[in-house]
């Protein structure tokens, strides 16, 4: 867009919707503005005042890409004037510092290596710089990273219209509802607020709402229910309002703390009115999103964390209600891929078929209800593993396949149970069973969804055997931390019990010791699974993947199922180092046919 044009040899600045008429050498009203040579130059572009990373949900955006990280920054100006404005250091100053120049490409880079998933423009009104902020954006979605505004709300249609898929999410201060507050203390207008808000929501721009509860200058109760009943009407029910204590700052130090009781009234009011998604903000309390349709608790906050979110696919998994809002909950990705196994269908399809070609049985195996399978790279433990999956997937079709490992990357105490839609592998994607994982998650306390460590090569180097040799099937992961292996080997149980479930339990045995020491810890191991002797773990016995080989041992144990081992070898097999091995092994569990 043009952000001025010329009218009675004025340059109009078109950037909020004062359009001021600036002659030549005048600043704005947002004092970085400016009239040069007939043309309106962003004073600001490039100098920051304020650059941190801060998790979405401190903008506040609760909707909007959940528990992840927003490079956040601000300049000095501001088209308002508010008497209470808490960053008044940064957004009232009018000298711009312009000894550090930072270019669009140079912040992007600092969000990539920062892993921010979002961009906010924050802390001043980013209106008065959306040149410097839209050349920001739009580098940025090269790299899928979206764009925030934290604003009045006050700019300019133009600009409006022009941040339409560019611009991702706002959060809009609805700083009251009555218009002579805004006239004379705040700036801009009501109405033109009012028109913004309607405006944004047509543009599919995802809206939130805040409104600082100030005491005596926006906190009656009919002031309240107006705003609410606006929000509701104009807005859609769903539209989360963000209401947000005042604390004394600037030019209004007289005034006291906003009181809890104050907020849960008008929280009661905008509830009462309708509206779905009300939140508390800068005061100690919880903040959770429940489903419209059957009151599921869907995510759990506190303070700025989140500590639980079972939201699938934009919907709830209880009930499949959609749940407003842009939730990443994208496909699983195979990072593994060209890594531990090839990135390629056709290569993964000729290494099984060389794994399938280079065995051959002696003895009737049993009939597999889980199996123990290794999960380093394919060149290492893949023949081991395919020939657990080739054995236990013959005559057999389950609906799901439950594939339990161990989390390498991320220290935590709990399981974590995957509720991506689907999980990709080269071989195609397999439908993750999110109604069977949201039984699980509701069943046992020791479970539940945390999103990073579902990053993991144990579970996800089983995948490609299991779309290969069940074809059919759904998958249900589950990433372990510190858990009692007495609580997994109940969950074990339940599914041994099913018919129509496999289970796979991924571990690797003893590593980094020398081949002799090696061989002498995992014949340990495999003689504790095949007799399941569970004290005899206890005698030197390694593995990764411990706590899944106990838990299953306990539960074949009390299901009177027998252990099979099918495969053992080590790294020294393909590296001949033997100073350092890494051991692996395939077990069946099952009954003889």
């Amino acid at each position: 867009m043009q952000y001025f044009k010329e009218k009675n040899d004025k340059q109009i600045c078109l950037l909020c919707s004062y359009y001021c008429q600036l002659k030549l050498n005048q600043t704005g009203i947002c004092g970085v503005n400016k009239n040069i040579n007939n043309k309106i130059k962003c004073l600001v572009y490039g100098y920051i005042s304020a650059f941190n990373i801060d998790p979405i949900e401190k903008k506040p955006l609760y909707h909007f890409l959940p528990n992840s990280n927003s490079l956040s920054l601000g300049t000095v100006g501001c088209n308002f004037k508010c008497s209470f404005c808490q960053n008044h250091g940064i957004s009232q100053e009018k000298n711009i510092d312009t000894s550090n120049y930072i270019s669009p490409q140079e912040i992007v880079q600092i969000a990539i290596q920062k892993d921010c998933k979002s961009i906010s423009y924050t802390y001043n009104e980013p209106t008065i710089f959306y040149p410097f902020a839209k050349d920001i954006a739009l580098e940025a979605k090269k790299y899928n990273i979206k764009s925030v505004f934290v604003s009045n709300g006050f700019e300019s249609s133009e600009v409006i219209d022009d941040m339409k898929d560019i611009i991702d999410a706002v959060n809009i201060d609805l700083k009251s509802f009555n218009s002579d507050y805004y006239k004379k203390k705040l700036g801009g207008n009501l109405q033109q607020v009012l028109d913004n808000l309607i405006h944004f929501k047509k543009n599919n721009i995802w809206l939130e709402i805040t409104t600082l509860i100030i005491p005596t200058k926006n906190d009656s109760k009919e002031e309240l229910f107006n705003m609410a009943s606006f929000i509701k009407n104009s807005l859609g029910e769903d539209t989360p309002w963000h209401l947000s204590a005042f604390h004394p700052d600037y030019k209004e130090l007289e005034l006291p703390r906003t009181s809890f009781e104050k907020l849960k009234q008008a929280y009661d009011i905008a509830k009462e009115v309708g509206l779905k998604n009300v939140y508390i903000g800068n005061v100690s309390y919880e903040n959770n999103t429940y489903c419209k349709n059957c009151n599921e608790l869907l995510i759990s906050r506190k303070y700025f964390k989140i500590t639980k979110n079972i939201i699938v696919g934009s919907v709830c998994p209880k009930c499949s209600k959609k749940v407003k809002g842009v939730f990443e909950m994208s496909n699983k990705k195979t990072s593994v891929a060209g890594t531990f196994y090839p990135n390629n269908k056709e290569e993964i399809l000729d290494l099984i078929k060389g794994f399938n070609n280079s065995f051959k049985l002696n003895a009737k195996p049993l009939k597999a209800k889980a199996i123990i399978s290794p999960h380093a790279g394919y060149i290492y433990s893949g023949f081991t593993a395919n020939l657990a999956f080739n054995i236990a997937s013959q005559n057999q079709n389950y609906e799901r396949v439950v594939v339990i490992g161990p989390s390498h990357k991320i220290y935590f105490e709990k399981a974590s149970i995957c509720l991506s839609s689907n999980y990709e592998t080269p071989l195609g994607d397999i439908e993750v069973d999110t109604q069977y994982a949201n039984k699980i998650l509701e069943k046992y306390q020791w479970c539940d969804y945390i999103k990073d460590v579902h990053e993991e090569h144990s579970t996800k180097t089983q995948a490609p055997f299991i779309k290969h040799y069940f074809s059919n099937s759904k998958i249900v992961e589950i990433v372990y931390g510190k858990i009692d292996f007495n609580d997994l080997s109940e969950l074990i149980e339940n599914i041994l019990d099913d018919e129509t479930t496999f289970l796979v339990i991924s571990t690797d045995l003893s590593h980094f010791y020398n081949l002799k020491e090696a061989n002498n810890k995992d014949n340990i191991c495999l003689n504790a699974i095949v007799k399941k002797d569970m004290e005899l773990f206890n005698k030197g016995a390694e593995a990764c993947g411990m706590i899944g080989v106990k838990a299953l041992v306990k539960a074949s144990i009390n299901k009177n199922l027998e252990n099979e081992v099918l495969h053992y070898c080590t790294s020294f097999d393909k590296t001949k180092d033997d100073s350092r091995v890494v051991g692996y092994a395939s077990v069946l569990v099952g009954n003889k046919s």
